[in-house]
């Protein structure tokens, strides 16, 4: 069997083509049906992160995306920073808690028309138990978040402090996509096309599978040995974006810039996340 592009068979290339044509099929028998799965998304919208330092991590965000931050009226503490249309929020790390380590606990995507009584039945009858707050965890526990478009900060968030008169190192647009490192790629690929329809696209080496949230995109790619599941890093569009430039607004901000595709910029915040820059549509 010839070969071509990324190690795939023809016979593996005409196989994905039918697959994704099934999927096609299943999707608009689902929603002539009028189920709620897949997801009628709009797209990602924010992720929420777990820090030992919320109101630090929240104006390094800051300093780079949007000097003005917010947090929750009441508590317990909680921040936010926005990149255009989405943003980060920031909670603190439970000392009692089993895992301690910064982690980017969930990741949200925007349901139109959301019908929290529809969607749960949909759910529980897909077998995926939702939990509090519209949290719904995947094979590895990896949370994914349901919240209806237009989304934005909640009514229980307030201006908080603008850190800077400084313009931000960057325009951000909103989130270009997210890559989960995952246990076992096919199961997660299974279980996410009940969220998001059948994946896109696919890379054989390294080993990544996307799929489609609207103008956004989610990625998945084996944790590899030793390794725990996560949500790996997170890419930003970025308005009239110039690759030199904001590599020297990034470190004169002090920020770590990491090696990185021609096309992008990446760095690494205090905590290890890493993050990346892309020009926007």
């Amino acid at each position: 069997m010839a070969r071509i592009g990324n190690g795939w068979s023809r016979r593996g290339v005409l196989r994905s083509f039918g697959a994704l044509t099934a999927g096609a099929w299943v999707r608009s028998e689902l929603r002539a049906q009028g189920s709620p799965l897949p997801l009628r998304t709009s797209g990602l919208e924010h992720l929420g992160m777990t820090v030992p330092d919320q109101e630090a991590s929240a104006k390094f965000y800051g300093r780079i995306f949007d000097p003005q931050l917010f947090q929750e009226k009441d508590p317990p503490p909680r921040f936010y920073a926005r990149m255009g249309i989405s943003y980060l929020a920031f909670g603190g790390i439970n000392t009692n808690a089993t895992n301690t380590m910064p982690r980017i606990d969930h990741f949200c995507a925007l349901v139109t028309d959301y019908k929290p009584a529809e969607m749960r039945a949909a759910l529980e009858q897909a077998g995926l138990p939702i939990g509090p707050v519209g949290m719904i965890p995947d094979p590895d526990g990896l949370r994914l978040q349901l919240l209806g478009a237009p989304g934005g900060l909640a009514k229980t968030i307030i201006p908080n402090t603008r850190i800077s008169q400084e313009p931000p190192a960057v325009q951000a647009i909103g989130f270009d996509h997210l890559v989960l490192a995952v246990s076992d790629l096919e199961k997660s690929v299974g279980y996410y096309r009940k969220f998001f329809g059948m994946e896109t696209s696919r890379v054989a080496k390294p080993a990544r599978v996307w799929f489609q949230a609207a103008g956004t995109k989610l990625g998945l790619e084996p944790a590899g040995a030793g390794r725990m599941p996560c949500v790996d890093r997170f890419s930003v569009r970025v308005a009239g974006f110039n690759r030199r430039e904001a590599t020297d607004r990034l470190k004169k901000l002090g920020v770590e810039v990491v090696p990185s595709e021609e096309h992008t910029v990446r760095f690494r915040d205090p905590n290890g996340f890493t993050v990346e820059l892309i020009a926007g549509a």
